[in-house]
């Protein structure tokens, strides 16, 4: 679903390949947008639970786009 992976990018701009993307022209909460995906897509849970992983580890991990922020904070939850 989501090709090729670099788990090292992340990128929240809505249309990007990513599970940390929402679909083209979304507009909404994002957070809110990330949980509804956690409960019921297991890709997503496990794309955010290697990024988050990798933060801890002290991997370097760039997040970009419009939702750049809420990601990181999502990924970070995950290992707390």
């Amino acid at each position: 679903m989501y090709g090729i992976i670099d788990f090292s990018r992340i990128d929240t701009e809505p249309g990007a390949p990513s599970a940390f993307a929402p679909p083209s022209g979304w507009h909404g909460d994002y957070m809110q947008y990330m949980r509804q995906r956690w409960k019921t897509d297991p890709g997503v849970r496990q794309h955010v639970a290697v990024v988050g992983r990798m933060l801890v580890r002290g991997e370097r991990v760039v997040f970009c786009g419009p939702f750049a922020k809420e990601a990181k904070e999502i990924a970070e939850a995950v290992w707390r």
